[in-house]
């Protein structure tokens, strides 16, 4: 099990029996500082032990020696330090003031940073997605979100689409078919991920991510986090935590039943492999098999994940494990639905698809990794991660094409197969610090991230000749037609990065965080299709910094104000007319706001106002313009913004009640363009100015508290593409659910999608493609069993 030192809420489980937590262990601590002693101890004796850190802070403990209880040891401990161990009813041990009244603590694994398997809970005490600090939401001076498993759980969710459908900010839109989503957050597309705080770039053609078996929750941060990731947008990033193994056995195996034949099945174990439980295995399963709303389109998902933890010594941890991803998707829509010439939308049933039957896209992941993490005696810590993943995809799918003085298409077809592998290591120490008389924070860190394109063949037929009329499309009626394969594409991209993070405590209402980042990056990629080779796009940005900073203000106990300025970049392959690579496009989010922790950390509040700023954008300069052998130039004179207010509750209400709301106010614009024509229009109208999301679950009391009841609610405001005069108006969609706890082991759960069956697009394109449905009402009736 790894304990951390939390800077602002300690949480260090081992979700252990009572009678596993009594039983003797031999103990052999030096004295030393009581929060690194606490660590130890429930390390050692695999239990529950949960406190805040202003409790312990600057409180040292007595060497502690001898065969003792979990108890007994912690008592030890808290010798003379004005504090008490208490346990609460499920066992777990938490340490409060002495002689006051506390509310149970949320109790999570350590291994993890804010594990929320078994917490029950909407929001979580901890998150390491904004920096490498781990820090309660109120202490993160960005705007943050998390779903938790119970989310997922209580939602039905099955993909990382769902997830992003209900947390706050973010939307989704589809690249032709339904299996590259994009997400997007703030007007801008999220296009770093991280996979446990570990970069990772994220490619919609080749990763699945419609499966969420192996996670226990995922985070976001929304605004730039180049402090993570290093290049990429500031809409923010999108965090995916892995579950963990734990100590104590757990098992469960949970089927599902749904609208369109939605059969799912997911297999979930867990526990120690010795008595002492320092070697300790997870395993997770997961296999669905359904058609969709969509005629003739299926999916079949398979998921193995196994992960092995080993504590190597009392203060070293070991972490290996890996998991194998397969998506296939039969009639798979490469193109999505067109418009009418004016824009206007066709009367399509929702079922509507116009590729042929024989179509498919097909995705294969396979992911290795490792982590490796110390902690040392004076309260630093040291984590290491590798990690490899091989993303791959085939796919043969078709697109229209506008006929001239027609309202019909033409049909286009494609077949490629795609080979992407990333190879990613970060390693970093953190730790406290004494300076002028306080205790500070430090993270340094390095990383280095390789992603290599190995893709081809692709292809497509010769002498293929279809009209396709939208409103009258047979896609069982086209034969599959011989194809030629004379394309490929091979390249790579490369970063490296330096990293440095402080957290000041300038008073004791006061933090200042500061951070820089260093980043090299070099991209090349040569792209073949039959006797061509398209010419050089290699390029590299040398040591481009990435400053970081905020500060935090405690109003009192349960709020704070914050104000932080943050940035990103992302490096484009375009020349200027000297030939010269642009430099990286530069993005900046200055935010402000005001957050609020309630109730021990059960419920979080946020309230916040941002500014994005994206300049260096490539603006075409005529041929003329350019410089001798530059056939195209640029100037990276183009600048956006976006700016908006967003409000956030999470958490529990009451003990019984769960609640998720927010809601976003966006509006974005052009500040320079090209002869400034566009300055002053909007610039991403496709995310909504005004947007609602609201999930919640509530246990009903006292006899009745078996069932549970609760819904949720998307409303947002019209989105358009005016190019193309495609516009869809506002809407809202209203799910609902209730669940039954028909014995300690068993829980029934029914959901119901798109409660009142509205007809709308979930996602708008052009007059040719990329306008796809929102799904019609569906139900979701779903049994987990646990042993």
């Amino acid at each position: 099990m790894l304990s951390l030192r939390f800077p602002a809420a300690c949480v260090i489980a081992a979700a252990a029996s009572t009678a596993h937590a009594q039983a003797l262990r031999q103990y052999d601590l030096p004295a030393g500082q009581l929060d690194v002693a606490l660590t130890q101890i429930a390390r050692i004796a695999g239990a529950v032990i949960s406190f805040r850190a202003e409790l312990v802070a600057g409180k040292s403990a007595p060497a502690i020696s001898g065969r003792l209880t979990v108890d007994e040891a912690t008592a030890r401990a808290l010798t003379g330090s004005g504090l008490e161990l208490r346990r609460t009813p499920d066992g777990s041990l938490t340490v409060a003031p002495s002689g006051t009244t506390t509310l149970s603590p949320v109790t999570v694994e350590a291994a993890t940073l804010g594990v929320t398997e078994g917490t029950h809970s909407y929001t979580t005490p901890v998150m390491a997605t904004a920096t490498k600090f781990a820090l309660s939401p109120r202490e993160t001076p960005q705007s943050v979100s998390v779903v938790t498993r119970q989310q997922i759980e209580d939602r039905g969710f099955q993909s990382l689409d769902d997830v992003a459908r209900d947390t706050t900010g973010l939307t989704t839109r589809q690249i032709g078919g339904g299996e590259r989503t994009q997400f997007f957050s703030r007007g801008f597309e999220i296009s770093s991920f991280l996979a446990d705080g570990v970069p990772l770039a994220y490619d919609y053609d080749t990763q699945g991510v419609a499966t969420l078996a192996m996670y226990d929750h995922i985070e976001v941060l929304r605004g730039a986090a180049g402090m993570m990731t290093g290049a990429g947008n500031p809409s923010g990033t999108i965090n995916l935590v892995r579950k963990r193994a734990t100590a104590v056995p757990q098992f469960s195996v949970t089927a599902s039943a749904g609208s369109w034949d939605n059969y799912r099945g997911e297999v979930d174990g867990s526990g120690a492999l010795n008595e002492s439980g320092t070697l300790r295995a997870r395993g997770v399963v997961a296999y669905q098999d359904s058609d969709t709303f969509k005629k003739a389109y299926e999916h079949q998902r398979q998921l193995y994940y196994g992960t092995i933890e080993a504590d190597l010594t009392a203060n070293t941890t070991l972490s290996i494990g890996g998991y194998y991803n397969r998506e296939d998707n039969p009639g798979a829509d490469w193109n999505g639905l067109p418009t009418r010439r004016d824009g206007s939308f066709y009367d399509f049933k929702r079922s509507t698809r116009l590729s042929p039957d024989w179509a498919y896209w097909n995705k294969e992941n396979t992911s290795f990794f490792a982590e490796l993490d110390h902690r040392f005696d004076n309260g630093w810590s040291g984590k290491l991660t590798a990690r490899t993943l091989r993303a791959r995809m085939n796919m043969l799918g078709s697109y229209l094409y506008p006929l001239e003085n027609s309202t019909f298409f033409g049909q286009g077809l494609g077949q490629y197969n795609y080979d992407k592998t990333q190879y990613s290591v970060d390693g970093y120490l953190s730790g406290p610090f004494t300076l002028l008389g306080r205790t500070h924070e430090l993270v340094l860190g390095s990383s280095f991230m390789k992603n290599k394109d190995d893709d081809g063949p692709g292809g497509w037929p010769l002498g293929y000749d279809m009209t396709v009329d939208p409103e009258h499309w047979d896609s069982s009626a086209v034969e599959k037609p011989a194809f030629v394969y004379p394309w490929s594409r091979k390249g790579f991209q490369r970063q490296m990065s330096g990293y440095a993070t402080t957290r000041l405590s300038l008073a004791d209402p006061l933090t200042l965080m500061l951070g820089a980042r260093l980043d090299w990056y070099e991209y090349d990629m040569t792209l073949k299709s039959g006797d061509y080779v398209s010419p050089p796009a290699a390029y590299k940005v040398n040591h481009e910094l990435t400053p970081y900073a905020g500060l935090i203000y405690d109003l009192d106990r349960h709020h704070s104000v914050y104000t932080s300025w943050t940035s990103v970049f992302q490096p484009q392959n375009y020349q200027s007319a000297s030939g010269a690579p642009l430099d990286p496009v530069i993005g900046t989010n200055l935010e402000a706001g005001i957050k609020g922790e309630y109730f021990d950390g059960r419920l979080n509040a946020s309230a916040a106002v941002f500014q994005i700023r994206q300049r260096n954008r490539p603006v075409a300069l005529t041929t003329s313009s350019c410089g001798p052998g530059v056939i195209e130039c640029y100037a990276p004179s183009g600048k956006v913004e976006s700016r908006g207010v967003e409000f956030e509750v999470a958490g529990a209400i009451t003990p019984g009640w769960q609640v998720s709301a927010g809601y976003t106010y966006n509006q974005s614009k052009y500040l320079e363009d090209s002869g400034n024509l566009r300055a002053g229009a909007a610039y991403d109208t496709q995310t909504p100015r005004h947007l609602f999301k609201l999930s919640t679950m509530y246990t009903l009391p006292g006899s009745l508290n078996a069932w549970r009841v609760g819904g949720a609610m998307r409303v947002q405001s019209a989105i358009s593409l005016p190019a193309y005069n495609v516009r869809q108006p506002g809407y809202s969609i209203w799910d609902a659910v209730v669940a039954y706890r028909a014995s300690p082991n068993l829980d029934l759960r029914l959901n119901v999608y798109n409660l009142f069956d509205k007809y709308y697009y979930q996602a708008i394109g052009s007059n040719q493609d990329n306008n796809h449905f929102g799904a019609p009402r569906s139900f979701l009736l779903t049994a987990k069993y646990t042993f």
